[in-house]
C-alpha cells in the first residue's frame, strides 16, 4: 500500500541573518502539498524570532493558505504532575553525571540524581496519546501534516526522538515520517526516521567509543534487546535522553523562551 506522508520542520532552517524568512518556509510547505503547520513548541513563543511566535504564524499562515495550530500536547516539556520523570541515573546507566550546562536544554547541569523528563514513559502518556489521536485524525480526513519546532537539524529535536519514533510505532504501517532539512547541496530535501537512527548512532560511537571490545563486553549488557544492534539502539537512545530531556519544573518557573 501508498503510506501517507508526515513531515516536520525546524525554522531555524530559514534563518537569515538575525530573522526567519517566513516565505521561505511556507513556500517549502508547500511544495510538499501541506495543509497543516503544527506547532509541536510547549511553548510556541521566540525571544529571538519573534516573528515566529504563535499569533504572527496565525496570521501567516492565513496569508499563504496553509492554516498555523498550535498542538502542545507533544511539546517537549512535561507537568510536574505528570508521571513521565525518572531520575537521570536510571535512564543513561554510565557514570557521565554531571552533564555539563552547556549540552542541556535548560542550560543547567545535570547531576544523575535529578529528575529529567523520559521520553520512554513519555511516549505512553495520557496527554500526548491524545496528540496522536489528533494527528490520526487529520489523516482520516486526508490532512498532510508538517510538525513545527525550532532546531534545522532534527537530530536535535523532540519531534525525531519523541514525536516521530512514536508515529512511527503506532502508525508506520501507514504513515512515514520525512523530515525536512538543508542537503549537502543548499538544497531542501528530507530524510527518513531510519537516516536519523543512523546519524545518532554514530553521533554516540563518536562520544562514548561503543565500538570497543571493551563496551560490547562490558556495556551493552546492562541495556536492553534481542541481539547486539537492540542493545547499541536502547543505548543510544537513553544517552540521547539525558542530553535532550527537560528537569522537573515547576509552572512558575517556566521559560517562555524555547529556542
Amino acid at each position: 500500500m501508498n503510506k501517507k506522508h508526515i513531515y516536520t520542520i525546524g525554522y531555524t532552517l530559514f534563518q537569515q541573518c538575525n530573522a526567519i524568512n517566513i516565505e521561505n518556509l511556507f513556500n517549502t510547505l508547500k511544495k510538499y502539498n501541506i495543509n497543516f503547520l503544527v506547532d509541536v513548541r510547549s511553548v510556541p513563543f521566540s525571544k529571538q524570532y519573534p516573528q515566529c511566535n504563535a499569533d504572527n504564524m496565525k496570521t501567516e499562515g492565513k496569508h499563504f493558505g496553509i492554516p498555523y495550530i498550535h498542538m502542545p500536547e507533544i511539546g517537549a516539556k512535561a507537568d510536574s504532575q505528570q508521571g513521565v520523570f525518572s531520575k537521570a541515573s536510571d535512564i543513561f546507566f554510565e557514570p557521565v553525571f554531571p552533564i555539563a550546562k552547556s549540552n542541556r536544554p535548560e542550560k543547567t547541569e545535570l547531576l544523575g540524581d535529578e529528575e529529567i523528563v523520559d521520553f520512554g514513559k513519555f511516549r505512553h502518556d495520557e496527554y500526548f496519546i491524545s496528540g496522536l489521536k489528533r494527528i490520526e485524525n487529520a489523516y482520516d480526513k486526508d490532512f498532510t501534516l508538517c510538525l513545527m519546532c525550532s532546531e534545522k537539524n532534527p537530530i536535535d529535536c523532540h519531534r525525531y526522538f519523541l514525536i516521530s519514533k512514536a508515529l512511527e510505532q503506532k502508525f508506520g504501517d501507514w504513515l512515514e515520517i520525512r523530515h525536512i532539512v538543508a542537503k549537502n547541496d543548499g538544497s531542501i530535501g528530507y530524510i527518513s526516521n531510519n537516516e536519523l537512527d543512523k546519524q545518532l548512532e554514530t553521533f554516540v560511537c563518536e562520544n562514548k567509543n561503543m565500538l570497543s571490545p571493551m563496551f560490547k563486553s562490558e556495556v551493552l549488557c546492562n541495556y536492553f534487546g534481542e541481539n547486539e544492534q537492540e542493545k547499541i539502539n536502547d543505548f543510544c537512545d537513553r544517552y540521547w535522553n539525558v542530553l535532550h530531556g527537560w528537569k522537573k519544573f515547576k509552572p512558575k518557573n517556566i521559560n517562555e523562551d524555547y529556542d
